[in-house]
């Protein structure tokens, strides 16, 4: 683990800073993805910093609300999160997520003024912050809230997508099932501090992005897609195959690395080859940052 100051460290890991590349590769594949289904240009290099910046910030607020809300429950359930070990105080993270959702809202004003349409990236923008609290408000209340944490994924890719035009219909597509994938992936989620598992279908959950083979034109697509495969079934048969054996969090930890493999598969799709190899690589470095930082 990278020695880092425990101040930082706590923030880090309330932020769940291992999973933020995936937010960016997200951002990438769904911009890429659009731009050349509808032939429209990448946006310029300000408005890309912001578009990155914007998801950024909404993805740390989100994960320090989940912290915020749930302190009560952590506090019954002993789970050593850093409000319940006292590293951070439940004030300190509400005033953090004031400024970061502050800081957001101006970003996305001002990016709103570099787009030639910027009625759509406002619009989605609207709908992610409003997910973003629907979840963490009702998740410990409705099992089947979990449909609402795939629609903040799915709404990244709608916000990133908007920043040129209205979403084409591939691209609905792909944003209905990377949220499919993370539903599925959040239902286990649920019992991670039980290491239980109360069901196998939300492994069927996970399987959804086979369905873009429909639109499989390269070797490229057929590559990722084996290694995506191959990296979900290895995790499966070491963490939830044997129950004397089972690591569910660790699970959930290779669930989401394998995110970006998810944009590489959208992005052989938009014939983005390098586009793709570079969500492969940072598909390799997250088991890494996710020993520097625990990814839930």
């Amino acid at each position: 683990m990278i020695n880092a100051h425990p101040k930082l460290q706590t923030w880090m890991t309330l932020g769940r800073i291992s999973n933020l590349p995936t937010v960016w590769t997200n951002t990438f594949a769904a911009l890429l993805l659009t731009s050349s289904t509808t032939a429209l240009p990448i946006p310029s290099s300000a408005a890309l910093i912001l578009l990155l910046t914007l998801v950024s910030l909404l993805y740390l607020a989100g994960m320090l609300l989940n912290d915020f809300i749930d302190s009560d429950w952590d506090q019954q359930h002993q789970n050593p999160r850093p409000i319940i070990l006292g590293l951070v105080s439940r004030r300190q993270v509400g005033l953090a997520i004031g400024i970061l959702l502050s800081l957001a809202l101006a970003v996305l004003l001002y990016l709103s003024q570099l787009l030639d349409q910027p009625q759509w990236v406002l619009s989605f923008s609207l709908v992610l912050i409003g997910l973003i609290f629907a979840y963490n408000l009702g998740h410990k209340k409705y099992t089947h809230s979990v449909w609402l944490m795939g629609g903040c994924r799915s709404a990244v890719y709608l916000t990133a997508a908007s920043s040129l035009a209205a979403p084409p219909e591939l691209l609905w597509l792909c944003a209905v099932l990377l949220g499919t994938y993370i539903s599925g992936l959040t239902y286990l989620a649920r019992q991670e501090h039980r290491n239980q598992i109360l069901s196998y279908a939300p492994m069927l959950l996970m399987l959804s992005p086979i369905l873009l083979i429909i639109y499989a034109d390269s070797i490229w697509f057929w590559l990722v897609l084996s290694l995506w495969l191959g990296w979900l079934g290895w995790n499966y048969w070491h963490y939830l195959a044997c129950s004397t054996t089972r690591q569910v969090r660790t699970f959930i930890g290779a669930g989401l690395a394998a995110l970006p493999l998810f944009d590489a598969l959208v992005l052989t799709l938009a014939h983005q080859p390098l586009g793709s190899l570079l969500c492969v690589l940072v598909f390799y470095s997250l088991p890494y940052l996710q020993r520097w930082v625990k990814p839930t």
